[in-house]
């Protein structure tokens, strides 16, 4: 569950083009040309037309980041842009002089138009419900909570220079031209900041869940694949790094009463010695976690093979898909829904009926089922894109990739 994080995708086969619409709504538009917009030139000025289609697939994406991007370049080179004043939560109802920043940070990020502005009905440091809606809208584009409150998590997504944005847009700019040109008409894609996972049918997102992500430090990398493999009640082969730090720290007693054991190379058990643990060290013996009940990687897991030994699995701990950032695994992808996303990829993928599905998920045995057609995955890193309603969309990053990506603009 290693990562590389700076792994560039692999162009997978496709036999058929992804129509527009499904790009759009998959935030993935491709571009594998020249980027248009470099760090020191304006992409208003730049021939996008010239190397993309701003029509095409792979065009219209780039294009709407291209012109974001010029817009950031504006608001930085102008002096209107200043930062909100710390202070109390503003909510809706109160009055404030902050109000009147707030709405004219709202203006220049497009969230609170001039017809809102025009004859408001309030005075301009109450916060009035034509500001509510204008926050409600920010905070959905930067994944927050649209709960109409100025707090401190608002706040800060507000202070962000424009700079720092414009930066932001341009290291997206260059994993457009990373992305495969054609993902096919069906596909999985994980957006890593976003904390997301979408299942994609045509031009309609069929299915969607939460996801938790690798760790800065273990983080997860960005990976085209296919899913080739469900398997039930999976055995968890611990990687040597957790076994030696986390896991063989708690004793032998409390391994086994897990589940764990130790199996040399010829997959055999063998007893917690002091020779056969110091053997994890050199990787003559693994570290093995039986399938069932209290396994790390829950009922189901799901093959998508790649370098980095990444793959999606179910999770025991279910609280934590209710944090807004969840970036809390070794690298490895874990599901929301993972059995109500293993019926859907047995039914469509395999045509295994109910019946079938449900006499897999209700064995203890670990079992396999080859998906009969492998389904392409992309594990993207998104930190800004236009979304299908037109709304341009920021997610932390998480890693800090963005400005080392951003300074790639020039290769």
């Amino acid at each position: 569950m290693g990562a590389d994080n700076h792994q560039r995708f692999r162009e997978i086969p496709s036999t058929r083009r992804c129509s527009a619409l499904a790009l759009a709504i998959a935030v993935g538009l491709s571009a594998q040309g020249p980027l248009a917009a470099t760090t020191g030139a304006d992409p208003a000025a730049s021939p996008v037309g010239e190397t993309l289609d701003p029509f095409s697939p792979y065009g219209r994406q780039h294009a709407l980041l291209a012109e974001e991007l010029a817009r950031y370049r504006a608001l930085t080179a102008g002096d209107a842009w200043q930062p909100l004043p710390a202070g109390a939560a503003l909510a809706p109802g109160t009055r404030d002089p902050r109000v009147a920043q707030l709405r004219s940070l709202l203006m220049q990020y497009g969230d609170y138009s001039l017809e809102d502005h025009r004859d408001p009905a309030h005075g301009a440091d109450e916060y009035d419900s034509r500001l509510l809606q204008a926050v409600q809208r920010f905070q959905r584009r930067h994944g927050l909570r649209d709960s109409g409150l100025v707090d401190d998590a608002t706040r800060a997504h507000l202070n962000v220079p424009p700079a720092r944005r414009a930066e932001t847009l341009l290291a997206n700019l260059v994993r457009l031209r990373n992305m495969p040109r054609e993902l096919g008409p069906r596909y999985i894609l994980v957006n890593i900041p976003d904390y997301s996972l979408r299942l994609m049918d045509g031009e309609r997102e069929s299915f969607r869940m939460r996801v938790v992500v690798g760790k800065p430090k273990h983080a997860t990398p960005q990976i085209s694949t296919r899913m080739t493999r469900v398997v039930f009640n999976p055995i968890w082969r611990v990687p040597q790094n957790i076994a030696l730090r986390e896991l063989l720290p708690k004793g032998s007693a409390s391994l086994a009463a897990d589940g764990y054991r130790l199996v040399n190379h010829r997959g055999r058990a063998v007893p917690f010695t002091r020779g056969n643990i110091a053997g994890i060290r050199r990787g003559k013996i693994m570290l093995h976690q039986k399938g069932g009940p209290g396994n790390a990687l829950g009922r189901v897991k799901f093959v998508i093979p790649n370098r980095d030994a990444i793959f999606l699995h179910d999770t025991n701990s279910k609280h934590l898909f209710k944090k807004n950032e969840r970036a809390f695994s070794h690298g490895c992808i874990r599901l929301e829904k993972p059995l109500e996303f293993a019926r859907l990829m047995l039914a469509e993928q395999n045509n295994w009926s109910d019946r079938r599905i449900e006499r897999y998920l209700n064995t203890t045995r670990t079992r396999g089922v080859p998906l009969e057609q492998p389904l392409p995955v992309y594990i993207a890193y998104w930190t800004a894109w236009v979304d299908e309603e037109g709304l341009l969309q920021f997610r932390p990053d998480i890693y800090e990739r963005d400005p080392e990506d951003a300074a790639r603009a020039a290769e």
